[in-house]
């Protein structure tokens, strides 16, 4: 039955392919609330019978279809979207999510009371090797977020898998914007508003990896040059942020979602040593005055003589990371599996990082913005 004044609107958007947009729907429609909902799915160019028959079976239900047999763009879908929702919140879904827990919307709709904006907890479903390390990804995003919800009370970006915002804040930041990155962007954008933003972990999508390296490198170089052009565009904006609040806590997010810096970072700092030779002298300065410090002084000169420069200033970063991610994805809900973690931060992290800086390349050197498949 149709619903007349929802109280909460769910929005999806697909292009062509809907394998997995059945089990989405079926999800959504048997979930337990205390309020009416709708969801809406936005379709470019249907590919496959399933749009049609998911559209007959939710007729007068509270779901509703609008398809285009031509290529609108997501962004251009999603703000068309907008005009239809009819709900105070709006929760942004993809279409290959999973939600397996019966009072997700419930959860989201509670939070929703007192924040405008929120980031949804995303959680990798392990069926390969591959998964097992983009599973740390979350993790670190997870983290980055909970770091800015609790720090900063202001959202620095969202993950458009799931993500909600409520209508008064949609209106007031005009939608989204025409780039790749419309997610990051529009939370970006909300920092400068001054919204109370909400990291939401208890409850969770279930999200799937790439199925294969070279779906992997393609989603995150579009990713990667996404950032970097919005960057290049917003870089005063970015810089302003910056300076002016919370400096400390944005450095720990950012360290927190990119371990991949660590081994480059460590390369830096051991050029020449300018690290590794001044601080032992100035331990030894602060040690004369606090007698506990002595003790850290010690084993760090011990350490130092004994380590290579780069392995030295490496373990340094690794331990700090552990100690900034670890005890807070514990808190998430997350589950840390020691030989996975040591692989996502020794093999994975390295190569996402590398993905980084060629789309740097690309973007500032070479002056390309074009994503092969991709329209915003």
């Amino acid at each position: 039955m149709a619903v007349s004044h929802p109280k909460l609107s769910v929005i999806i958007t697909v292009y062509r392919e809907a394998k997995t947009l059945p089990r989405l729907l079926s999800q959504l429609s048997r979930q337990k609330t205390s309020f009416p909902y709708e969801i809406i799915v936005m379709i470019d160019e249907p590919a496959d019978k399933i749009i049609s028959t998911l559209i007959e079976e939710y007729r007068g239900r509270n779901v509703r279809f609008d398809v285009s047999h031509g290529r609108r763009g997501k962004v251009s879908a999603l703000n068309t979207a907008i005009g239809l929702a009819r709900g105070d919140v709006l929760v942004f879904l993809d279409n290959d999510v999973e939600i397996r827990d019966e009072f997700f919307l419930e959860k989201i709709n509670r939070w929703m009371e007192k924040f405008d904006i929120a980031e949804i907890k995303k959680r990798i479903h392990i069926d390969s090797f591959l998964s097992r390390l983009v599973y740390y990804d979350y993790v670190s995003f997870g983290v980055a977020s909970y770091i800015f919800e609790k720090h900063v009370k202001r959202c620095a970006g969202l993950n458009g898998a799931a993500m909600a915002l409520t209508r008064k804040a949609i209106k007031d930041l005009r939608g989204f914007k025409n780039c790749i990155l419309e997610d990051m962007d529009i939370g970006f954008r909300s920092y400068f508003t001054g919204y109370p933003f909400k990291y939401i972990f208890d409850t969770e999508v279930i999200v799937y990896s790439p199925h294969s390296i070279r779906e992997w490198l393609n989603q995150r170089m579009r990713w990667s040059v996404g950032a970097w052009l919005w960057i290049r565009e917003h870089l005063f904006h970015f810089a302003y942020a910056g300076n002016r609040h919370n400096v400390v806590e944005s450095l720990a997010a950012l360290f927190a979602m990119f371990p991949g810096s660590i081994f480059f970072a460590s390369m830096f700092f051991a050029s020449d040593t300018p690290l590794v030779k001044t601080l032992p002298f100035v331990l030894s300065l602060f040690g004369g005055l606090i007698a506990p410090v002595i003790p850290i002084m010690t084993v760090f000169e011990m350490f130092t003589s004994l380590l290579p420069p780069f392995i030295f200033v490496f373990l340094v970063l690794l331990v700090l990371y552990s100690l900034l991610v670890l005890p807070i994805s514990v808190k998430l809900g997350f589950q840390v599996h020691l030989v996975n973690f040591l692989l996502y931060l020794f093999v994975y992290s390295p190569l996402w990082f590398s993905v980084l800086i060629a789309a740097f390349i690309r973007v500032f050197i070479f002056q390309k913005k074009d994503i092969s498949g991709w329209k915003i």
